[in-house]
């Protein structure tokens, strides 16, 4: 068993995924991987890209390749977009309930120390992201003996290399196998070395006296590393069965998580559409901008002889093949019926490609804020506002909900383990994506409703003011504060804070 082999599905969406992760860190790291997302031009292949220069230089056409990926622009759409779609998904909190003996996750899920709030925002980034992402319950090395508590841990997508769910029998589909890519760097004192590492998790297969498999055992897991790029050798003897309280599992505790449902097979990356629109748009600008750049380099076109050279106080030597120095301060002396004249690029595709890149741009903009409240009728009512916004937003829906289904199914599978009860487990997400906003004038329409017997209570208006920003205090609190407020005001007749030409006498009949 190789432990670098990868799931068929895996291969097919590798480059999907490196491409969204590679335009989600940025301009520079898009203009590191260069040629794969910026090819060098036909001029410059002629030229040289690619090899070595004279002299330790770099030759002409890398040099030129530099500076046309220089010039180019790579616009953060899609980094903007999964800002504005995080903040929607997260405008408001998700409604966690645990067991009592599952509170210190709560606050501690993780292994960094992150709350089970904070893990949801990471899922759902990464399910924005490359589409994928797939949690781990495990447990620390040193588990407390009196109340161990296993803790979360999350892979990304292309962390997750192999996997199988293939049933046995007339059994149903069952993962079984699971191989996760751990490696990365280790500190060795003050230096760091690179280290292959992977974690296979695993149902041992039951088989009958024939050595025929009949069905899944328990659970079983083993690390497998190497120094530096080799493979790690599998060795079954080195498979253990985790177990908290003596009690094992028998079933892997690891969830799948994409955007639209928990299984094994991937979803193509929801916002695969924009990534791809950013990257047109970087190789149109690349060739936008070069051609700019090259309207300013005419080249000069000398016929006939040169009798003074570049430096005017030179005479040229016969067969000078020297450079013609142009500019101010420069002079060229040509013998009679010599002529010297400028060629340069034509830009009458130029209007064409600024048009084409502007459409591009539009297209990207209408993709990264197609989930934007701000545009409509600025008059809408909320609920309007609501179904407009609900109307748009089936995907990020079940982004939302499939999130919070995968961190509720690993929860559960923390209850069982520890012996609480995951009926308990309780993960609902946010599904208000719409920032709608209580106005004045919708106040006092609900207040004139209410007098002229509209059959609303007072702590109804007081929880539409909540929903609608106007307030964050419950209305117990507010009516504390009321009968606060009602307690120090001066009794009537003082006119304690009047006119104060209201306390003067009267004048005299």
């Amino acid at each position: 068993m190789a432990l670098d082999s990868v799931h068929p599905k895996y291969t097919e969406m590798l480059p999907d995924w490196e491409k969204t992760r590679d335009v989600y860190k940025g301009e520079r790291h898009v203009k590191e991987q260069g040629p794969k997302y910026l090819p060098p031009t036909q001029s410059m292949m002629l030229d040289g890209y690619g090899l070595p220069g004279v002299g330790g230089k770099l030759s002409v056409g890398q040099s030129a390749y530099e500076a046309y990926r220089l010039r180019a622009v790579v616009p953060d759409y899609f980094q903007d977009a999964v800002e504005l779609f995080m903040g929607l998904l997260h405008s408001q909190p998700p409604k966690i309930e645990l067991p009592e003996s599952m509170e210190a996750m709560r606050d501690k899920a993780t292994q960094l120390g992150e709350s089970l709030e904070q893990l949801l925002r990471r899922i759902n980034e990464e399910q924005l992201v490359p589409g994928r992402c797939g949690l781990l319950l495990d447990l620390p090395k040193n588990p407390d003996p009196r109340q161990p508590m296993p803790y979360i841990a999350m892979y990304v997508a292309e962390s997750i290399r192999n996997w199988d769910d293939a049933n046995v029998g007339d059994d149903r589909a069952n993962l079984n196998m699971v191989v996760l890519d751990e490696s990365g760097y280790r500190r060795n004192g003050f230096d760091w070395e690179d280290v292959t590492k992977y974690r296979v998790l695993e149902l041992e297969a039951v088989r009958d006296a024939e050595g025929a498999q009949i069905s899944w055992g328990e659970y079983r897991q083993g690390v497998f590393e190497t120094q530096g790029s080799g493979v790690p050798t599998y060795v079954e003897t080195q498979m253990f069965p985790p177990a908290v309280r003596g009690g094992s599992l028998e079933e892997i505790p690891f969830v799948f998580v994409n955007t639209k449902d928990i299984v094994s097979t991937p979803d193509k990356p929801s916002l695969l559409g924009l990534v791809n629109i950013v990257l047109t748009i970087y190789r149109g600008e690349a060739d936008y901008r070069q051609n700019l750049f090259m309207q300013g380099q005419d080249t000069l076109v000398v016929t006939g002889d040169i009798k003074r050279a570049s430096n005017p106080n030179e005479l040229a030597a016969e067969g000078d093949n020297e450079p013609v120095r142009t500019g101010t301060g420069s002079l060229i002396q040509l013998e009679m019926g010599g002529d010297a004249k400028y060629v340069g690029v034509s830009g009458e595709g130029l209007a064409e490609q600024r048009e084409a890149l502007q459409n591009d741009s539009r297209r990207a903009e209408s993709k990264s804020s197609a989930l934007s409240t701000n545009a409509g009728d600025s008059a809408e009512s909320g609920e309007a506002l609501k179904t407009r916004v609900g109307a748009r937003t089936a995907s990020l829906n079940s982004i939302a909900i499939t999130g919070a289904g995968a961190l509720e199914w690993i929860l559960k599978c923390a209850a069982k383990w520890i012996g609480a009860d995951p009926e308990k487990v309780k993960v609902t997400p946010n599904m208000e994506f719409a920032d709608y906003q209580m106005t004045g004038d919708m106040l006092n329409k609900l207040m004139t409703a209410k007098a002229l017997g509209a059959p609303l209570s007072r702590e109804s208006i007081h929880a539409l003011m909540a929903e609608g920003g106007v307030t964050k205090l419950s209305y117990e609190e507010e009516k504390d504060l009321l009968d606060a407020e009602a307690a120090e005001a001066p009794p009537e007749g003082t006119n304690a804070g009047g006119d104060p030409a209201d306390d003067k006498p009267a004048a005299a009949a």
